[in-house]
């Protein structure tokens, strides 16, 4: 099963209509030959002066300061498009990231306590800032860390090489990974982390799949599978069939306006939430056929 031409351009239109510009650029970088500068520049945006991201880059996060998360999240897109250290916008992201890493407990936190003071999803209403428990450690100090690491000339080696034991003894803490966003900050990490880490971080993956197996629509809630398997290259695809029964899945979801929405509500700031509802959907939605096409499962594409 794949997803037709005219579901396609359904899926286009909706997003030209309702997207915000930097998943638009994304687009058009996926599917049209859009420029890395396009991206860049709608990226920028999002960055504040400190070099870290804000100014709800992350939907349910509508900070205007920056925070940790905010620049995961920014990182993110650097690396779909390839960024290298020499991009001003890696090296301020960076920069931002090594000065709010609180290297006492090895830890980095989602976001601060202004968080409160502006709309947010009630998951991000923070009561104190505090060092996470162990199984909560991987979000987001494991994606952080593969950034650091990914552009490892910004960063001092002594840092890299605590926060590379702090990371060790969290994969050591236990024999599986606890939710599937801490599964997904640890994929995201991988590729770019030195030995042993990479090896026990891939380990640990794929025996936390193994022991969700088979994943289902139930099982994944709102986490979409092209957030935990965005490419062939993916570790969920030891569960290969797996897979492309979910993707098939994601196709009969497509909504009649063409877009992919998300499933969750925020139940608070409801002058707010469709703001944020419609920018998840444009970036669901290139996500979505982002991940298809990797897969080759859109038609004449």
């Amino acid at each position: 099963m794949k997803l037709s031409p005219d579901a396609y351009s359904k899926a286009h239109d909706f997003v030209e209509k309702n997207a915000r510009k930097i998943d638009r650029a994304i687009l058009e970088y996926h599917f049209e030959g859009g420029s890395v500068d396009a991206v860049v520049e709608s990226l920028t945006e999002y960055q504040n002066s400190d070099g870290g991201f804000g100014n709800a880059i992350e939907s349910d996060l509508r900070l205007g300061a920056s925070s940790p998360f905010a620049t995961s999240v920014g990182l993110q897109y650097c690396t779909k498009i390839g960024l290298k250290a020499d991009s001003p916008v890696v090296q301020d992201s960076i920069e931002y990231l090594l000065s709010t890493y609180d290297s006492e407990h090895d830890y980095g936190t989602f976001t601060f306590m202004d968080v409160n003071e502006e709309p947010h999803a009630p998951w991000w209403h923070l009561e104190e800032i505090a060092p996470p428990k162990e199984s909560s450690w991987p979000n987001p100090s494991a994606e952080l860390l593969g950034y650091l690491h990914r552009y490892s000339e910004l960063v001092p080696d002594d840092l890299l090489e605590q926060m590379n034991r702090r990371a060790l003894a969290n994969l050591e803490s236990s024999e599986t990974i606890e939710g599937l966003y801490n599964v997904m900050c640890w994929e995201r990490a991988y590729p770019t982390l030195p030995e042993p880490l990479r090896s026990m971080a891939f380990d640990k993956i794929g025996r936390t799949f193994k022991s969700m197996a088979p994943l289902t629509p139930e099982t994944l809630g709102e986490i979409r599978v092209f957030w935990v398997a965005p490419t062939r290259d993916s570790i969920l695809m030891m569960e290969s069939e797996n897979v492309y029964r979910l993707l098939e899945h994601e196709i009969g979801r497509q909504a009649k306006d063409g877009g992919w929405w998300p499933t969750w509500k925020w139940g608070q700031y409801e002058d707010v939430w469709p703001i944020a509802e419609k920018e998840w959907a444009g970036k669901i939605t290139v996500g979505c056929l982002a991940t298809l096409k990797a897969f080759d499962m859109i038609e004449g594409i």
